[in-house]
């Protein structure tokens, strides 16, 4: 240990030795506390517990308290009149943009029809190799035709859904 370490070990020794004399003076002092008072009694000056390279500790800042606004004493509001001079709320549906929607819907359809297809030529090759797999293969493909079959049920929906769009935007 080098000269300033085992100076700074003497000097919390001899703090600590006069804290055990105010304990016994005082002994619901805690340790702690007694070790502080006993560094100001013998160096003059509070220990303010920060270590030499330590970083230091932050603290969480509390919220401020919000001031109550006072309550001001007033006539009776009219009831308020909403003239809105900007459309930022108005619903505007542009002729281009159904085409758009239109366009969009048929391609998804399609996607979907493309996939329901294909879910459906997958389950017909598990179920044609069905007898030819070993028991823990039938478990698997039996879960994989379930999880199929619930995708194009799915898929159906949607389909459904596009179907819809499609003839209400057609309507208009």
């Amino acid at each position: 240990m080098s000269a300033a370490q085992t100076k700074a070990r003497a000097r919390f020794k001899a703090a600590v030795k006069e804290a055990g004399k105010l304990r016994k003076k005082n002994p619901k002092l805690s340790q702690a506390d007694a070790v502080k008072q006993a560094w100001v009694i013998l160096y003059g000056k509070a220990r303010t517990g920060k270590k030499v390279g330590a970083p230091a500790k932050k603290t969480a800042r509390k919220p401020a308290a919000k001031k109550a606004a006072p309550v001001k004493k007033c006539a009776p509001k009219k009831p308020a009149t909403h003239s809105d001079s900007k459309s930022h709320n108005v619903n505007i549906r542009v002729m281009s943009g159904i085409s758009d929607v239109l366009l969009d819907a048929q391609k998804r359809r399609e996607d979907i029809i493309k996939r329901v297809s294909k879910l459906i030529s997958d389950n017909n090759k598990i179920i044609d190799n069905i007898n030819k797999m070993t028991p823990t293969q039938r478990g698997r493909a039996k879960a994989i035709i379930m999880i199929n079959k619930r995708a194009i049920i799915n898929y159906k929906k949607e389909i459904k859904i596009l179907d819809t769009i499609v003839k209400q935007h057609i309507s208009k």
